[in-house]
């Protein structure tokens, strides 16, 4: 007889196989990037120079992203193996598939991630006493 435990952690095994070939995507990146960092500076030519570091500030700025991605896609692991994955830490709710097959990292349902139908008609609903409702 099988669990409750075991058929979510079949449920969310593909988006777990997902989220490790992710990981090493990502890591294999960094370590490629960090070997790109030139740290020698000894140019005499100005446009030279102003390249250089253009491409220093642009490879960190990745870095940077891709540490954020690194971090989040361990913290989902780590979700999955308490099996809390898949559950919306903001108003726990269960994030649809369609969402966490397009961010499997996500910790967060479209609507508490500010882009769901309701938080659009949330903000276009116009309140009383606004300028909208006051036609004189």
């Amino acid at each position: 007889m099988r669990t409750k435990k075991k058929d979510k952690n079949d449920r969310y095994k593909p988006f777990e196989n997902l989220l490790r070939t992710r990981l090493a995507e990502l890591t294999a990146h960094l370590d490629q990037l960090r070997k790109e960092i030139v740290i020698d500076d000894e140019v005499d030519d100005e446009a030279t120079q102003a390249f250089r570091n253009n491409n220093r500030e642009f490879l960190m700025t990745t870095m940077e992203r891709e540490v954020r991605n690194v971090a989040e896609i361990e913290q989902a692991l780590q979700r999955i193996a308490k099996n809390a994955y898949g559950i919306c830490v903001t108003c726990e709710t269960a994030i649809p598939d369609k969402r966490l097959n397009a961010i499997p990292w996500t910790r967060l349902c479209v609507d508490c991630a500010g882009g769901g139908i309701n938080s659009i008609n949330r903000r276009l609903t116009p309140r009383l006493g606004s300028p909208l409702l006051d036609s004189r």
